[in-house]
Formats: C-alpha cells, sequence, structure tokens
C-alpha cells in the first residue's frame, strides 16, 4: 500500500525518476522473494524423487512389486545393487555399503549387515541386502524431514514477525502524518 501511494504520490508531483526508482526497487524485491520461494520447493521436490516408486516385496512365491504406502511393518523387501532404498528397515540378510548422504550427509558408504538399520532414500552399494520395514512409507526418516522443511516454509521467520508488527505502527503513523502534511502545510 505505501508503495502504491508512493509511486502515486511521485507520479502526482512530477517526480518521475522517483516513481519508477521505487517501483524497480519493489519489483526487485518482488522477484527476489519469488526466487528463494521456488528455490525451497524444489528443494523438498528432490527429497520427494529419493524414493523408489515401487517396493520388491519377498513373499512365499517370490518378489511383488507394490507401492511404498501399501507396505507394513515387518514386511520383507528386496534391495537389489545401486538401487535406492524405499523405507526405513533393518537389514534381514547380504551386506552392501550404502550411500546415506542423501539423508545424513556422510561423505562416506556405510557398511550395513545383518541387524543394521537402513534409512528411505539412501543408496544401496554392490551388494544385495532383504530389509525388514521398521517404519510405514509416511513414518520414514526421509518423510519426517520433508514435513519438518514444508512446515518451516510455512511458518514465519522471527525478523517477519517483527516487520509485521512495526508495519501495524508504522504504516497508519505514516498515512497520519501524510494527512498532517497535507492539510497543515510542511
Amino acid at each position: 500500500l505505501l508503495m502504491t501511494i508512493a509511486v502515486i504520490g511521485a507520479i502526482g508531483i512530477g517526480e518521475w525518476f522517483e516513481a519508477a526508482t521505487v517501483s524497480f526497487l519493489f519489483a526487485v524485491s518482488l522477484a527476489l522473494e519469488a526466487w528463494s520461494v521456488g528455490r525451497a520447493r524444489r528443494a523438498v521436490e528432490a527429497l520427494l524423487k529419493l524414493t523408489p516408486e515401487t517396493v520388491r516385496l519377498v513373499g512365499p512365491q517370490g518378489y511383488t512389486e507394490v507401492p511404498p504406502s501399501e507396505v507394513s511393518v515387518g514386511d520383507r523387501f528386496a534391495v537389489r545393487p545401486g538401487e535406492r532404498i524405499p523405507l526405513d528397515g533393518r537389514v534381514i540378510a547380504g551386506t552392501s555399503a550404502v550411500n546415506q548422504a542423501p539423508i545424513t550427509g556422510e561423505s562416506v558408504p556405510v557398511l550395513k549387515e545383518p541387524a543394521t538399520d537402513v534409512f528411505a532414500g539412501t543408496i544401496n552399494g554392490d551388494g544385495a541386502l532383504e530389509i525388514e520395514a521398521t517404519k510405514v512409507a509416511g513414518d520414514t526418516t526421509l518423510a519426517h524431514i520433508i514435513r519438518l522443511i514444508e512446515s518451516a516454509q510455512e511458518r514465519r521467520a522471527p525478523v517477519e514477525q517483527w516487520v509485521d508488527r512495526f508495519a501495524r505502527v508504522y504504516t497508519p503513523a505514516v498515512f497520519a502524518l501524510a494527512g498532517l502534511v497535507a492539510v497543515v502545510g510542511p
């Protein structure tokens, strides 16, 4: 509101350069805000792509591919070399070095063998693993990270909250002062 009034006021008194400057600065601030929101949104989308679309369940008749949402705690699934691990779980059979960098940031793959835990979204190394699911798809460590990021995006930073409180007083005060100057004179 103040920006719009400033531009209209500057045009009204013939100060075209000031009106253009205010408009330019306002457009730059909006572009920066849109860029930062878009960057955060792309980061969440990249996290969502970390989990595979299917899980290879191990059953009596062999393997069955199902969406991660259909897997229950205690179900066993297989992960081939080079594949992403679809759910949090505990290794039942097999040994492999797992790249946990997408979740933990560790730069070196971690050896996983029976009785060790694995995270959804991590990358299996050169060994085949059979894993027992310890969490459902919506409760994995990766799902928690995504929820925390989305929650942080929805909340306002302390500085933004302070600016809002300041603007509640500042904006009416500026309008009152401008009205007083318009009626009484400078």
